[in-house]
């Protein structure tokens, strides 16, 4: 366990935090979100990495003078809400997993909470409570008739809620002895798992995942959420994230780089654009896509773009028959013949790439880089033509896992694996920042964008249901409006990639489908709804204050 502080510089305001089904693994314990739990105050975006944590809990027990024992009894108050909520809807009694650090201290003081709620609870050690916090919090466990098993105990059978107090944000490497036996027998137990700051094994910094770790249903951490419960491959494993607010002090030397892409701020930025007496007014974007095999990608860049609200969007392709194909299929866009940046003396931002594939169009990637001077999105087939030279203007790049490891091999860069991509999302991303220069918007499940200077943010939203051909090409259209409207790049990325997950998800509604059935064209005739509410976000962590 760390401590955090709980400074945000954020705009604040009310958002609506969807519930969902939360306990997975038995038919008793799957259905309703109990009452009371889900909060209407979103948490706070500013993330904390594990080193951030560890100097915010040496500052708040050390100049703050607040004893560790009092921060350890309302973190496991906050746990304690959880879990107790989740018990009574299911009627299962609570088992703790305690670990030998503050973690373990957080579990045995939440089994003694719920004990004295007149909830069952029982205490499973993994190693022997003989000294530190831990022992303190098991003794008076024991005095308060809480159940405690030793660490030569087995789990015991049948569904339980269990509570992981295994490993905190201070553990370093895998799972390891006492520890991850336990965590072996509790992936072989049903009933909804409750993590307590991070799922054990999963890495609260990166994301990494451990070959033995924890898949919780629920994870309640501490003071400010952590990267890793929003990254691929930790985000998985996190299940539905609340941030307890403890009234803890950050260390102010400390300047944390690292947001989750704030849906209240979203709305502001795009609230603000103005709705513009014309056309010309909203802004003018150009796409240069479309080849002979895949004028559908620009067509979709381009729809995408005029429903964020540009003004005027023009395709070009130097092909006559992409360009009948593109008026037909949208009579709205402007179809173009020249590829040369200088004929769009007008333009106000850039789209480069979607369905770029022909000869004469692919080699143009380089030129629209070096000498565009608005600042510009490159996607697709663009990305794998880029200059080592920095633009005139902001670039913002758009890779998917596997262009990502392309373009690292290219300027190697370091690991260039898409499996070495996908276990340092983060990393990955600052990499291509600083092999380019540009805004680097690594997509995938916890979309991470990134800026040369330093600044990170994750995306909380987005699922399956855009996981398929196309709505890459609508977030790069969709990214590439909001620079035409006006938005500063930074902005318009985050704004990008949030609004681009909620069209996702409206259009999964709109369909009726699940995880699949959604198509591109479905995402982007969805933008106008997730423009009108951005707040509307189902996996930013929700506070909860105690």
């Amino acid at each position: 366990m760390q401590r955090q502080g709980i400074t945000c510089p954020a705009p604040c305001g009310p958002v609506s935090v969807r519930g969902r089904a939360l306990c997975v693994g038995d038919a008793a314990a799957a259905g309703a979100v109990p009452s009371g739990l889900v909060e209407t105050r979103p948490a706070p975006c500013d993330l904390w990495t594990a080193e951030e944590a560890a100097a915010a809990d040496r500052h708040t027990m050390g100049p703050c003078g607040i004893p560790s024992s009092v921060l350890m009894e309302r973190a496991a108050l906050c746990v304690a809400r959880v879990v107790a909520d989740r018990a009574r809807a299911a009627g299962l009694s609570v088992v703790a997993l305690a670990g030998p650090g503050n973690n373990g201290g957080d579990a045995v003081a939440c089994a003694r909470i719920l004990h004295g709620w007149n909830l069952e609870a029982t205490v499973v050690l993994s190693t022997d409570a003989d000294r530190g916090a831990l022992a303190e919090q098991v003794a008076w466990a024991r005095a308060a008739g809480v159940p405690v098993l030793d660490a030569r105990a087995p789990l015991p059978d049948g569904p339980a809620v269990w509570v992981d107090g295994l490993l905190g944000t201070g553990s370093r490497g895998a799972p390891r002895g006492g520890v991850a036996r336990r965590i072996a027998q509790l992936r072989a137990r049903r009933g909804p798992v409750v993590a307590v700051d991070v799922p054990s094994g999963v890495d609260p910094t990166t994301g990494a995942v451990a070959d033995l770790h924890v898949s919780a249903d629920v994870t309640v951490t501490f003071g400010r959420s952590k990267p890793g419960l929003h990254v691929t491959p930790g985000r998985a494993s996190a299940g539905r994230v609340y941030v307890a607010s403890m009234g803890l002090v950050s260390d102010p030397s400390t300047r944390g780089e690292h947001r989750l892409v704030d849906p209240r701020a979203v709305a502001a930025w795009v609230g603000g654009l103005p709705a513009g007496p014309h056309k010309g007014a909203r802004g003018r974007l150009v796409v240069v896509g479309g080849g002979r095999g895949t004028p559908g990608a620009a067509v979709l860049a381009g729809a995408a773009a005029l429903r964020a609200g540009a003004g005027i969007v023009e395709v070009a392709t130097p092909n006559a028959g992409v360009r009948a194909q593109l008026v037909a299929h949208r009579p709205e866009l402007v179809a173009a013949s020249t590829l040369d940046p200088a004929a769009f003396d007008r333009t106000t931002a850039a789209v480069v790439g979607p369905g770029l594939t022909d000869p004469e169009g692919v080699a143009v990637a380089a030129v629209w880089w070096s000498e565009a001077p608005v600042p510009a999105v490159f996607d697709a087939s663009a990305l794998a033509h880029l200059p080592a030279s920095r633009g005139p203007a902001s670039r913002i790049v758009t890779p998917h896992p596997k262009e990502a490891a392309r373009m690292l091999a290219a300027a190697q860069a370091g690991p260039a694996g898409v499996a070495w991509i996908q276990a340092h999302r983060i990393e990955a991303a600052r990499r291509l920042c600083e092999a380019t220069g540009a805004i680097v918007v690594l997509k995938g499940a916890g979309t991470v964008v990134a800026h040369p200077d330093g600044r990170l943010a994750v995306a909380t939203e987005g699922g399956p249901a855009l996981s398929t051909g196309g709505t890459g090409d609508v977030l790069a259209g969709l990214v590439g409006a909001l620079l035409a409207r006006g938005l500063d790049p930074w902005r318009a990325a985050c704004a990008g990639v949030h609004l681009h997950a909620i069209a996702g998800s409206r259009a999964r509604r709109d369909v009726d489908a699940e995880d699949v059935g959604v198509v591109a064209m479905d995402v982007a005739e969805a933008i106008p709804a997730a423009l009108a509410d951005p707040t509307r976000a189902e996996r930013y962590p929700a506070l909860l204050e105690g």
